[in-house]
């Protein structure tokens, strides 16, 4: 019989969500009843991808970025209310347990989605934050706070390969794991063979993603900067909410607020040039894919920039800071990223499955 299963993604952006998305499939498919608690793109972007799934709205902590390149002092500042929503989403969680009959909790870095009477999953590929070095004396404070919360879970899942071969690097990878861990690989909401052959005839396709403003930001540049070139350039806004589109563009130019994955894993196929942020979720994707791109992290995110630069040091991806950016300076890694990274799709399956009889 199938267990009633919660899942709840943070909403940064949407690479908790698309994460998710092949967990919740593989469950369904096994005959579970999966609940999913969510806010904000992350809630709405689940709706699109499985309709006929039961969705509950869950409010979490909303970060808000600085126009600056350090994000540390708006994070600083942001960290009491952080806390007291991680209380709050507790709370709401308890009663959603009660009222839904749930079994088992996945929370994807959701601190405060957990509960004593059931199961409960934390899922991240950050149990080291990188901070930046003018405040690295913090760092055994955060790290503490940071175990601290995934210490009410039961267990801890680790998006990432378990040996040297791996994506997060010391992300993701600590010297000591603080409850029960598995690495269960990447994750990615596509199939290795699903991307077709098509013909390249889109110059640059440019995948924005993470919070306000700096996504805005990026977005500006790139629009700028077009009008200097003549390349054809899509832009992807990772905007599923919004019902507007830009104006003014340039001839060269043409954006898509949201697309779905039959649509985004054509254009990636037709792709030459793929520009995209340093999110976690986005490598994953483009892993599976086995498409390589040019990396521009979100200016003072340390855990974007730490992975940028180890991939750009490996010869794998290219990278640039944002304000640095120029389109005559692109230049991506020509190489077959499944020849490194050992991704099989069906690891997950075959993990879900054995960790559905334990509840």
């Amino acid at each position: 019989m199938g267990k009633r299963i919660l899942v709840s993604p943070l909403n940064w952006g949407l690479g908790h969500a698309t994460r998710c998305l092949p967990i919740i499939r593989s469950l369904v498919n096994q005959g579970n009843k999966v609940i999913i608690a969510a806010d904000g793109g992350a809630l709405s972007f689940l709706q699109k991808a499985m309709p006929e799934l039961e969705f509950i709205k869950l409010p979490g902590f909303n970060a808000t970025y600085s126009k600056r390149n350090s994000q540390a002092l708006k994070i600083a500042i942001s960290t009491p209310r952080a806390l007291r929503d991680f209380s709050n989403e507790h709370q709401q969680l308890d009663t959603i347990v009660k009222d839904y009959n749930i079994e088992a909790i996945i929370s994807d870095n959701r601190f405060g989605c957990w509960n004593k009477n059931v199961k409960s999953v934390f899922i991240t590929h950050q149990l080291h934050i990188s901070i930046p070095k003018l405040w690295r004396w913090t760092a055994p404070i955060v790290n503490s706070i940071n175990y601290s919360y995934i210490k009410h879970y039961d267990e801890l899942w680790i998006p990432d390969a378990e040996g040297n071969i791996n994506l997060a690097g010391a992300l993701s990878h600590p010297a000591n794991l603080p409850i029960k861990t598995s690495y269960i690989g990447y994750l990615s909401r596509f199939y290795a063979d699903s991307l077709p052959n098509n013909e390249k005839d889109i110059d640059y396709l440019v995948i924005l993603s993470g919070p306000e403003p700096q996504r805005t930001i990026l977005e500006k540049i790139i629009i700028k900067q077009a009008y200097t070139i003549k390349e054809k350039i899509v832009i992807l806004r990772a905007m599923p909410d919004c019902l507007n589109m830009i104006k003014d563009l340039p001839d060269n130019v043409t954006t898509f607020n949201h697309v779905d994955d039959e649509m985004f894993v054509n254009l990636v196929s037709s792709a030459r040039n793929i520009i995209c942020r340093g999110g976690y979720s986005s490598l994953m994707d483009l892993i599976r894919l086995n498409r390589s791109a040019f990396l521009i992290p979100t200016p003072g995110q340390t855990e974007q920039e730490y992975l940028s630069q180890y991939l750009f040091k490996k010869g794998l991806f290219g990278y640039c800071r944002q304000k640095d950016f120029n389109f005559k300076n692109v230049a991506i890694p020509q190489i077959n990223l499944r020849s490194i990274y050992n991704d099989e799709s069906d690891n997950i399956n075959t993990f879900l499955e054995r960790w559905c009889k334990t509840i």
